[in-house]
């Protein structure tokens, strides 16, 4: 048998161990028919890999008190890694948060490791260095994503700075690979043909009586955030953000990266993900076209799935799995790695272009991408997309991304990945009405639609500048691992599995092995 391979095209090394650690611990799962050894249990603590937890500028500090030059001091720093580590209310309390923005639910982090899923749950690689080409290399994307937040993502065959951030990027270890088609994209199966965009952010969604129509509340062009220093300190001093979002009076179908950041600005948890299992259950009166072959109701002559394995299974699933993600999510965010915003990061490239020592890698400093934001916006700090900036929690791996891989893995799951969509559509140009798919593109499949959606909801915040490429695809991963972690526990209690019946779930992992649980 060949080596099974673990990563997506053009993705580097930092994103192996996961895939790795998570079909080796994955518990009762087969990788391309073969059976992976039980997990074992691994001794979990909140001060587990300590020396992976950032400190200094590497480390998140939004809300936090910082001087003049964006820093903490080394005080506040000690009592942010006092409360981290005593993981104690009071510790939390004392820290010199006195500002309208407050942090977020840092004690959501400590109960994960005592939960008996976490022990076949990955635990993720170290974030890059804040000095390393690497983290560089995902800022420069970030800058060129900003740069291109209001381009049409139909439009980047055609348009010059497309071909001008493709250029530069192709530079990198990263997107050594990247063409205009690919660009912002993260290799799943099926992702990088047709539209950025999934069909699932673009069907109507089937809501009981009625279909609801995806167009959106979008905003104003050109509106962009904390590119000058004192709005940046306001807002990374935990100051209720001094600016404001216009949007648009009419509804639009999501064309360009602002578009969908303002999607995954607004969302709750699991919204795409519960619209996305509507569209796919279609009628949920006749569910049986939709079903994989591993559903044993596919076949039954007297029975329909419902309550188990159904409409109502799978509906419940996308809240269910969420709540494990996050757990898993927040535990890694505030008690292992503690990684800084990429607009933290941002105010860091700034004084390093004015001859300052920051820390951070010269390809940043020099590129092209960082020379045309200071040229627009008189600074090097990086553009966001909100005026709040970035969410006041940690970076590493990001939340969407979390449930995107849980949800979307489950989803996986529970429909056969190679139909094809029924009635596939696209917006118009001006994004106010609708139009069948361009013949010309790939018929839409649910397994590419999906990852689609899982790349629109992770990404979708790194073109608001919130989120790392790193952040994206290692919170799909850890998604993905919870997800197949509560597929197994699911199975186990069925009445369906316990009678021989349902024999495994199978799935398409991210990285295009088959994955049977």
């Amino acid at each position: 048998m060949p080596p099974i391979s673990t990563t997506p095209p053009d993705t580097a090394t930092v994103d192996k161990p996961a895939r790795r650690e998570m079909l080796k611990r994955a518990a009762g799962i087969a990788a391309a028919g073969v059976v992976l050894p039980t997990a074992t249990s691994v001794a979990q603590s909140a001060t587990v890999n300590e020396t992976m937890r950032a400190s200094g500028s590497a480390a998140f500090g939004k809300t936090l008190k910082h001087d003049a030059a964006g820093q903490l001091s080394a005080e506040t720093l000690h009592s942010f890694e006092a409360a981290t580590v005593s993981g104690k209310v009071a510790d939390w309390e004392r820290l010199p948060v006195t500002n309208e923005i407050r942090l977020i639910n840092p004690l959501a982090a400590y109960p994960w490791d005592k939960d008996p899923m976490a022990a076949d749950v990955i635990k993720l690689p170290p974030f890059p260095a804040l000095e390393s080409e690497r983290l560089a290399e995902e800022a420069l994307e970030l800058y060129w994503m900003a740069l291109l937040r209001d381009v049409p993502l139909w439009d980047y065959e055609r348009n010059s700075l497309v071909r001008d951030a493709v250029a530069e990027l192709r530079k990198t270890r990263l997107n050594a690979n990247v063409t205009a088609q690919t660009l912002f994209r993260l290799g799943m199966p099926g992702e990088n043909e047709g539209y950025w965009i999934s069909q699932m952010l673009w069907m109507p969604i089937p809501y009981g009586a009625h279909n609801l129509w995806q167009s959106y509340r979008t905003v104003f062009k050109a509106q962009d955030f904390m590119t000058g220093w004192d709005e940046y300190l306001k807002v990374i001093n935990g100051e209720w953000q001094p600016g404001i979002l216009n949007h648009y009076g009419d509804l639009y179908y999501l064309r360009s990266g602002r578009d969908v950041g303002e999607y995954v600005h607004w969302d709750f948890s699991y919204q795409a993900f519960i619209n996305a299992a509507s569209i796919l259950l279609g009628n949920p009166h006749r569910p049986r076209e939709n079903w994989p072959t591993t559903n044993p109701y596919k076949t039954s002559r007297t029975m329909n799935a419902f309550v188990t394995m159904g409409p109502a299974w799978i509906h419940n699933a996308m809240g269910s799995v969420s709540d494990c993600a996050f757990k898993a999510c927040w535990n890694e965010k505030w008690i292992r790695h503690r990684a800084l915003r990429p607009e933290e990061y941002g105010a860091l490239v700034d004084r390093a272009v004015r001859s300052e020592a920051t820390g951070v890698h010269p390809l940043i400093v020099n590129s092209e991408a960082v020379k045309r934001v200071r040229s627009k916006f008189g600074s090097a700090l990086l553009p966001q997309a909100y005026p709040e900036g970035a969410p006041p929690h940690p970076a590493y791996p990001s939340g969407h991304a979390c449930v995107a891989g849980a949800c979307v893995t489950v989803l996986k799951a529970m429909f056969d990945e190679k139909r094809a969509l029924r009635f596939p559509l696209q917006p118009m140009r001006d994004g106010k009405d609708w139009e069948a798919i361009n013949p010309n593109f790939p018929a839409p499949t649910v397994g590419a639609e999906l990852n689609k959606l899982a790349t629109a909801l992770s990404m979708g915040r790194n073109f608001a500048g919130v989120h790392w490429r790193s952040d994206a695809w290692q919170g799909l991963l850890l998604g993905e691992s919870v997800a197949t972690a509560w597929l197994k526990s699911e199975k186990a209690k069925s009445i369906e599995a316990q009678q021989g019946w349902l024999k495994n779930y199978e799935f398409t992992s991210f990285s295009g092995q088959k994955i049977v649980v």
